[in-house]
């Protein structure tokens, strides 16, 4: 399965999302992201590859493939100011996941993931946050 762990997309259009035989689509309008989203795509890649999850060949294939979405990356001081009280209203240790979150709050956007200890953490659940099931 290509390890994205979160997605963005606007709530409208409706996303199809499906998970089958370890590929995974995504259907939607328009996709975004903080700004730094590819790096950390880049990163769990590369830490897959460390741990032996994916060979460095896949790894290679799923950032081209990542790199070539259009996915529009926003930085501005709103997102920066809306990730660190994001981060603190849940007890986030780092800004990464309060990023995205952000983004996705400040865009009116949803956000997909299949990272359930971030769930866990997300108490109450944001109304925009969405659960990606295999």
């Amino acid at each position: 399965m290509v390890p994205l762990l979160h997605l963005r997309v606007p709530a409208s259009p409706r996303p199809r999302v499906s998970l089958d035989n370890d590929i995974f689509t995504l259907t939607c309008h328009q996709w975004v992201a903080p700004a730094f989203a590819w790096a950390e795509v880049g990163s769990v890649l590369r830490k897959k590859v460390r741990l032996g999850a994916i060979t460095t060949s896949q790894a290679i294939g799923f950032y081209d493939d990542f790199c070539q979405m259009p996915v529009d990356y926003l930085d501005s001081n709103a997102i920066r100011a809306k990730t660190w009280e994001i981060a603190q209203q849940f007890s986030l240790a780092t800004l990464y996941d309060a990023a995205f979150l952000a983004v996705a709050e400040l865009e009116s956007a949803e956000f997909w993931t299949a990272d359930q200890s971030l769930l866990n953490t997300l108490t109450p659940c944001p109304t925009y946050v969405r659960k990606l099931e295999a």
